[in-house]
C-alpha cells in the first residue's frame, strides 16, 4: 500500500512504513453515462475498459485498497473493492460519500480518482501523494488555476462530503476553504469522457503494451519488436535520456528488457527468442539482483545458440508503460520508475514464471 509522506518528498518508489499515511483508493464510477448512450465504465479503450484503466493506474500508484463505487449491476476488476451506489442520479457528491464510507477504519487517507478520467498520468497521482507531506487534511491537482481531482482527503476531512451537492463533488468546498488545501500544480486535468467522441479523441493504443498515444506521421519503428510507431518514438525518447545521461543510464538494459517484454510482436522464431530471453533477463534482475555486466554475457551466450524457444501467450495490459517512465523529471525518479516499470510487469507474466525461472536458473549454469 502507498503511505503518503509525513515530513517530505523522497524519491519516488521508495517505502518508509512509519513515516508515511495508510492511503486507499476511491475510484467514482456509478454515473449514469447519458451522454455516452451505454455504461461508459464498460467502453473499451484498447484492450481493457475505463473502469480497468483507472484501477490499473491505482494500482500502479501503490494505492491499496482500492474501492470503486457503482452502479448495481456493474462488476467490478478482481481485487477491486465494490461500493454500490442504489441512487447514481443523486450525483458525484453522493457516490463520493458511499465511496468514502467504505474505506476501512485502519486506513488513514483516501484519493479520490474518477472513473471516466482513463488518461490521468501517474506523475499527477504521484504530484499529489507527495504533497501529502504538509499537515493540511486535502490535496488536490491545480491546473490553470482551477482544482481538481485526484483530490486527496485526510480522514479527518472525510466529513466535509456531507457537505457536498449534486454533480460539484469538493471543488466548491474546497474553493471555500483554501486552507485546508494543499494546491498540486501540474500541467493539465485529465479529460473526462462523456461521449464517444471524447473516447476516440484520447488516441490509439499500442498494440504491444496498450498505452494510448496519439498517432505520429512516421511509420518507424523496429523490425520485430511489437510496437505502434508512436510508442516506437516515445522510447527513443527514453532512451535518449539513458545515453545522454549516465545518471539515467546505468539501468538501461533493464529498461530494453521491459520495454522488449512488453511489445512481443508475432509469433515467429526471432520474436519468441527477444521475448524469452529478455524475460530470462527480467528474472535475473529482479529475482537474483543481477546487473548489466552479469547479464549481457548470459544473454550473447542463449542469443548465439540455435534454440527454438517456444511462444507465450503474452499479457493484454499492464499497469504501467513507457509512458509512465517518460514522466520522471529526475535520475533518481527514472530509475525508480523503470523498477516499478520492470516490477509490474514481471508480474503481469505470472502464468509463466515457472518456466521463465527454469529457463534463468539454467542459464546461470
Amino acid at each position: 500500500m502507498v503511505r503518503a509522506q509525513r515530513d517530505g518528498p523522497r524519491a519516488a518508489g521508495t517505502r518508509v512504513q512509519n513515516e508515511f499515511m495508510q492511503t486507499a483508493a476511491v475510484i467514482l464510477a456509478a454515473g449514469t453515462s447519458k451522454r455516452f448512450e451505454s455504461p461508459k465504465q464498460l467502453a473499451l479503450i484498447g484492450r481493457r475498459t475505463l473502469l480497468e484503466a483507472v484501477v490499473m493506474l491505482a494500482r500502479g500508484s501503490g494505492l491499496d485498497p482500492v474501492i470503486s463505487v457503482v452502479p448495481p449491476g456493474l462488476a467490478v476488476p478482481a481485487g477491486v473493492l465494490p461500493a454500490l451506489n442504489t441512487a447514481p442520479s443523486s450525483g458525484l457528491s453522493h457516490s463520493l460519500r458511499i465511496g468514502l464510507a467504505a474505506v476501512p477504519a485502519e486506513i488513514e487517507a483516501a484519493l479520490i480518482l474518477l472513473g471516466d478520467q482513463p488518461t490521468m498520468a501517474l506523475r499527477t497521482v504521484r504530484a499529489v501523494l507527495a504533497g501529502a507531506a504538509t499537515d493540511r487534511r486535502v490535496v488536490a491537482a491545480r491546473a490553470e488555476g482551477r482544482l481538481g481531482p485526484p483530490v486527496l482527503l485526510r480522514r479527518e476531512a472525510f466529513a466535509m462530503a456531507n457537505a457536498a451537492t449534486g454533480d460539484e463533488g469538493l471543488r466548491a468546498i474546497l474553493i471555500d476553504h483554501p486552507d485546508l488545501v494543499t494546491a498540486v500544480d501540474v500541467q493539465l486535468h485529465a479529460p473526462d469522457v462523456d461521449t464517444p467522441t471524447d473516447l476516440a479523441a484520447l488516441g490509439e493504443p499500442c498494440p504491444g503494451c496498450d498505452a494510448l498515444f496519439q498517432p505520429v506521421r512516421q511509420d518507424a519503428t523496429h523490425e520485430y519488436i511489437g510496437a505502434s510507431p508512436a510508442c516506437w518514438a516515445a522510447f527513443g525518447e527514453v532512451l535518449a535520456r539513458e545515453f545522454g545521461d549516465p545518471g539515467y543510464g546505468w539501468i538501461h538494459r533493464h529498461t530494453v528488457d521491459v520495454y522488449t517484454v512488453q511489445h512481443p510482436g508475432r509469433d515467429e522464431r526471432r520474436q519468441r527468442q527477444s521475448v524469452a530471453l529478455h524475460l530470462i533477463g527480467l528474472c535475473h534482475w529482479l529475482e537474483h539482483g543481477m546487473g548489466m555486466r552479469e547479464l549481457n554475457p548470459i544473454t550473447q551466450r542463449l542469443a548465439s545458440g540455435d534454440r527454438d524457444w517456444p511462444w507465450l501467450e503474452p499479457p493484454l495490459t499492464y499497469a504501467l508503460t513507457v509512458r509512465d517512465v517518460l514522466a520522471a523529471t529526475t535520475s533518481a525518479e527514472h530509475g525508480a520508475l523503470v523498477r516499478q516499470w520492470g516490477e509490474e510487469t514481471w508480474r503481469a507474466w505470472a502464468p509463466h514464471h515457472e518456466l521463465i525461472r527454469r529457463w534463468a536458473s539454467e542459464a546461470l549454469h
